[in-house]
């Protein structure tokens, strides 16, 4: 049986967002996993149905439901993840996003963010594709705030030594943009900023950049051991399980030299 394109979105967003093609409310993994396989699911997993079973038992079932982050943060996480590796389930995460409590102005903040992270050409889809669905929902962004003068910003981050030699304006970008005017933007906080970086370095296999914001989000931006676990955990699901094993041995690493007790980690 042949799926048109318009049969596809509807799957698409039954299985991605967990929303039903005949309305906008949004419908319950559980309940997915529990019913009969509609004729569409059915299609779309007739490749592979066991990964069907998974979708519903394993990614909605259980790593979106874990308490260890919140609903908003794995939209957060996910959006991000989506941009950077360019992803039309982009269009079905930016809604997902708003219903677990994003606001059009953060989500316009993650693109704004990841962009400098995974490439110009990721913020301009991404870009467009929020705009389609807050036009489609009747929201429009409201006013966005800039950094702080340059005088009551933060120094800036240390970087390795000889990084930017060899692209020496690259580096003052780094110091001036970068840190200096991004990091510092009060639509998302550090926290926030530091969950979506570590998400995307994950996803990209940005090793070096990976270690270096671990050691950012643990030392000096509040998130907890346990949260970057599961920020690797979840992205595993998004960006693929080679990616999860180089960001669990980073983790490791920097756990092992702050003495965090990997018993306690759930």
């Amino acid at each position: 049986m042949m799926i048109n394109r318009g049969m596809a979105a509807c799957v698409l967003m039954t299985l991605t967002a967990g929303a039903g093609c005949a309305g906008n409310d949004a419908t319950d993994a559980a309940e997915v996993s529990q019913g009969p396989a509609s004729p569409a699911i059915s299609d779309l997993y007739a490749g592979s149905p066991y990964l069907g079973e998974l979708r519903n038992s394993l990614v909605y079932g259980e790593i979106w439901e874990r308490p260890q982050l919140s609903k908003r943060d794995r939209s957060l996480i996910t959006v991000a993840v989506l941009q950077a590796l360019v992803r039309d389930e982009l269009e079905l995460h930016v809604p997902r996003g708003l219903d677990n409590g994003l606001t059009p102005e953060e989500i316009s903040e993650i693109i704004l963010h990841v962009t400098f992270y995974a490439g110009w050409p990721t913020g301009v889809q991404a870009s467009l594709t929020a705009a389609e669905v807050f036009a489609e929902r009747g929201l429009s962004l409201g006013p966005l705030a800039r950094a702080p003068a340059a005088a009551d910003r933060p120094d800036t981050p240390a970087t390795a030594s000889g990084a930017y030699a060899a692209v020496p304006r690259l580096g003052e970008l780094r110091n001036s943009l970068l840190y200096g005017d991004i990091w510092e933007r009060p639509q998302l906080s550090k926290r926030d900023r530091s969950l979506i970086t570590v998400a995307v370095t994950q996803a990209l296999y940005a090793t070096s950049e990976l270690r270096t914001h671990i050691g950012r989000a643990l030392d000096e931006n509040g998130v907890t051991p346990q949260e970057l676990s599961e920020v690797i955990l979840h992205v595993t699901f998004y960006a693929g399980w080679p990616k999860a094993v180089n960001a669990g041995r980073l983790a490791s690493e920097a756990f092992e030299a702050r003495g965090v007790s990997f018993a306690d980690l759930e």
